[in-house]
């Protein structure tokens, strides 16, 4: 009927790991603390959001991290971290409709649809860099570079690790 969890006692927290060096891409210093948060935050929405951070995120995140860093840059960091991963935009893949598009009418997808679409299809997760990258430039819809990411998609372990559930 009950459950006890005690410990660690005097633990330490790893300095650097792997996922903490893809987080900090940048070192805040004084004066760059901000620009170093924007940085870090920028670079994770885009992949949690998948698609380019615009300032309504930013803003968002900022807010928070401003509020969480009274007790330090990093606690600032994890506090918008959770906000982030708290996101509609970060929980949800919400398709819009195009402006004016009358109900039942099919329409292409515009790239970072298609992206975002194709990486959870193939890969269970979210796009990668190379993926969102060729969507934010509006490439992703030609069809030889799709049939080249899909070729890709395809070869990477994300996507055999699955193929079981089928």
């Amino acid at each position: 009927d009950t459950l006890q969890i005690a410990g660690p006692y005097d633990g330490k927290a790893p300095d650097q790991t792997a996922s903490r060096q893809r987080i900090f891409v940048c070192d805040p210093s004084g004066v760059q603390d901000v620009l170093c948060a924007e940085e870090i935050l920028s670079a994770l929405a885009r992949r949690a959001y998948r698609r380019p951070v615009d300032e309504v995120d930013l803003e968002e995140l900022m807010r928070l991290f401003n509020a969480g860093s009274s007790e330090g840059f990093d606690a600032g960091i994890e506090l918008a971290l959770e906000g982030l991963l708290a996101a509609p935009a970060f929980l949800f893949r919400i398709g819009q409709d195009p402006d004016g598009a009358a109900p039942g009418t099919v329409y292409q997808i515009d790239d970072l649809e298609l992206a975002s679409r194709l990486s959870f299809f193939l890969w269970k997760s979210v796009p990668d860099e190379a993926l969102l990258n060729l969507a934010a430039a509006g490439r992703l819809s030609d069809p030889a570079v799709l049939e080249q990411q899909v070729s890709r998609l395809l070869a990477d372990p994300r996507a055999v690790r699955w193929m079981n559930d089928f």
